[in-house]
């Protein structure tokens, strides 16, 4: 009985050290979770369900970073006491402000810490609210210099949606975006975008965040796995998945290594969705 007690104290204390080994991982070694998400502007239908279904989904996956696209500040107020883990940076679209829809970057406030942010508009005056070339909408970037609490390390995160309805918006936007970020970020650093670009991967505003700059690529086929849905539009689940849309994207510089890309199914009930876009995660080895 004596061995045995023995014993059993030699595995607690065992397992102590594992446990703290694990805790002493470099930053390097944990699970980095990317979310791009289109929420569906409020004026959608059913947000006061959808707020606590999208709420938990985020809640439930706790990302590490991530960037929506067309939410309302009524809507990210709904949203915030399921984002108590997270603050954000960026202003709204249409006065810099609050008004309109905003593509904002959300970090974990106890991974991580914003050093530089900053919004700019797609368009030929990029410092104020302003509509770019033939875009139907006032179009923005949001960004984050971010630092890891743990390791001290340095990284770039993006967000933005394209517009709908301007080709030239589209391609000069995309051009803009590489331009300013190739210029603000630092060198080495990583960089990450997500976002709604309203193209498909044979258009010229992908090949446009693919190409030039620094080079980004395409996440989804990065991944050495690959999950879930294969396109991220359904339009409220009027388009099936195999004749669907894959316009959400989540662009990285070639040093990230992606082990997993998931495009989460968003169906909930008949005539049900969390959105009209499906959520796209990336999962990092960096």
């Amino acid at each position: 009985m004596k061995s045995m007690s023995i014993s059993c104290r030699s595995c607690r204390s065992l397992l102590v050290v594992a446990f703290a080994l694990i805790l002493a991982l470099p930053a390097e070694a944990r699970k980095f979770r990317i979310l791009s998400f289109n929420i569906l502007v409020d004026r959608g239908p059913h947000w006061d369900a959808r707020k606590v279904q999208v709420g938990e989904f985020i809640q439930k996956n706790h990302p590490d970073v991530f960037g929506l696209q067309e939410p309302t500040k009524p809507q990210m107020d709904d949203l915030a006491p399921y984002l108590k883990d997270y603050a954000y940076v960026g202003v709204a679209r249409d006065d810099g402000k609050e008004q309109g829809e905003y593509s904002p970057v959300y970090y974990r406030t106890d991974r991580y810490r914003a050093l530089k942010s900053g919004t700019f508009w797609l368009s030929e005056t990029p410092e104020a609210p302003s509509y770019g070339w033939d875009a139907n909408c006032r179009r923005v970037c949001s960004w984050a210099l971010l630092q890891d609490k743990v390791s001290g390390k340095l990284f770039v995160f993006a967000n933005t949606h394209l517009d709908h309805i301007g080709k030239v918006a589209r391609r000069n936007g995309a051009l803009l975006i590489k331009e300013r970020l190739t210029a603000l970020v630092p060198a080495g650093t990583p960089l990450m975008v997500t976002g709604d670009f309203n193209v498909e991967d044979t258009e010229e505003a992908y090949i446009t965040m693919t190409t030039g700059g620094i080079p980004l690529g395409d996440a989804y086929k990065m991944a050495r796995k690959r999950t879930g849905c294969k396109t991220t539009f359904h339009a409220w689940g009027k388009i099936p998945d195999e004749k669907a849309y894959k316009i959400d994207f989540i662009f990285l510089s070639p040093q990230l290594k992606v082990k997993r890309a998931e495009i989460f199914n968003s169906y909930l009930a008949p005539d049900q969705y969390l959105s009209d876009h499906h959520p796209h995660f990336v999962d990092l080895k960096w």
